[in-house]
């Protein structure tokens, strides 16, 4: 028989497409994969059913990571009852919707994200608030003893129960009252015009004081600040130049060290021992006359006065002031002089001869002739010149005349 009529007939007429080879698996790598699908089966057991933000317990209106079994929202407050929880945020920022935030004695810190909004925050140990962002803010903060507030990030408190600290690298805006509160080097606490509290101890660091309106000071029962070694800083509004324009302290001590004077973001001065501050800022300027022709430029310290150089004005016109105020200097600035032009001289008439005092030339004959004269005679009171008593008196006249005249020739 032929190999193909070996063959069964129903095979002859199968067609079975070319399959892969497999290879051949040993019974101890069998073995190795089934334990290596056991361990990550067990992983993802673990990390479904492990406590955290993967089953993250109720919160209210807070978004909360950490263990599940270290905090519990009853409803209106979030209780923290073990250390690793923080409030990252808000479920809905755009809520708007706040909560109360009790943490247990025996928890160090609670850690705060962003955007947080508590309305009561209760400690019932010393715990700190560490913060990781800012826009956070605190109603009120009641705690049994001194707490701080540390961290990269910024928070708004409004009713402090306890003294507070404001740690390195925290900014804290006190929008209500506080009996203390300490500023360590690194920290930055920023007073608001509403604010209220009792002493103030600075020991570097920074103490933000422009939202603060000139003349409207915020009192205080106490500021300390500085030391040997420390540098401060106090951040003022633009115009500032005392202390007690911003706060009104009973108990003012300045023990030192260097603390800055900073306004619109520049160091303008530094702060003295009677709470003055002692201005080193600069500012030019320039005063220049007729055709821009430069007069005088002078460096002078930042909100004092300048002296007005002498000014000369060109012919024909007359210097009449200055364009602007240089009594107190805020900026660099250009002093112009200004000039009026003069009225014109009015045209004079052309002056005519003079003439003679006595008229013309026969009168003034007459007159230099007359001092040969006698005095003329009275007429008879009830004579005049034509009577024959008045003819009589003329012709006699005339013979005296004469007689005046040759004896003035004889004489001659």
């Amino acid at each position: 028989m032929s190999a193909r009529s070996a063959v069964p007939a129903d095979s002859a007429e199968t067609v079975v497409p070319p399959r892969c080879p497999k290879a051949a698996v040993s019974p101890a790598t069998a073995r190795s994969f089934a334990l290596a699908s056991l361990v990550c089966a067990a992983l993802v057991a673990l990390c479904t059913f492990a406590p955290g933000r993967a089953l993250a317990a109720p919160a209210g209106p807070f978004d909360v990571e950490g263990p599940s079994d270290a905090y519990a929202w009853d409803g209106s407050t979030l209780s923290v009852t073990a250390n690793g929880v923080a409030i990252v945020g808000m479920a809905d920022p755009s809520s708007g919707s706040t909560g109360d935030v009790s943490v247990a004695a025996g928890v160090n810190y609670l850690d705060v994200g962003s955007n947080v909004r508590i309305d009561t925050l209760t400690m019932a140990g010393t715990t700190g608030l560490r913060l990781a962002g800012s826009g956070n803010e605190v109603g009120a903060w009641n705690m049994v003893r001194n707490a701080g507030v540390s961290g990269e990030g910024a928070v708004t408190l409004g009713a402090v129960q306890q003294p507070l600290e404001v740690l390195p690298s925290a900014t804290v805006v006190l929008a209500g009252g506080a009996p203390a509160v300490s500023i360590w080097a690194g920290g930055t606490l920023v007073l608001d015009p509403a604010s209220s509290l009792g002493t103030i101890t600075h020991f570097g660091g920074t103490l933000d004081l422009s939202r603060i309106p000139l003349g409207s000071p915020l009192s205080i029962v106490g500021y300390s600040v500085g030391g040997q070694q420390t540098f401060n800083t106090i951040v003022a509004p633009f115009g500032a130049t005392r202390l007690s324009e911003l706060l009104a302290v009973n108990n003012l001590f300045v023990n030192g060290g260097d603390t800055a004077i900073m306004e619109d973001g520049e160091r303008v001065g530094t702060l003295q021992d009677d709470g003055s501050f002692l201005i080193t800022a600069t500012r030019t300027v320039t005063f220049v006359g007729w055709d821009g022709q430069v007069l005088d430029t002078q460096t002078v310290p930042l909100f004092g006065a300048a002296a007005a150089p002498d000014v000369s004005a060109p012919e024909g016109y007359r210097f009449t002031g200055w364009d602007r105020d240089f009594s107190y200097i805020t900026q660099n600035v250009t002093v112009a002089a200004q000039f009026e032009k003069l009225p014109e001289p009015a045209p004079q008439p052309t002056p005519t001869p003079a003439q003679p005092s006595g008229g013309n030339a026969a009168t003034a004959s007459a007159a230099k002739t007359s001092k040969y004269l006698p005095a003329p005679s009275k007429l008879a009171a009830t004579g005049d010149a034509g009577s024959p008593i008045g003819l009589a008196v003329g012709a006699a006249g005339v013979v005296a005349l004469g007689a005046a005249l040759a004896a003035r020739k004889r004489e001659s």
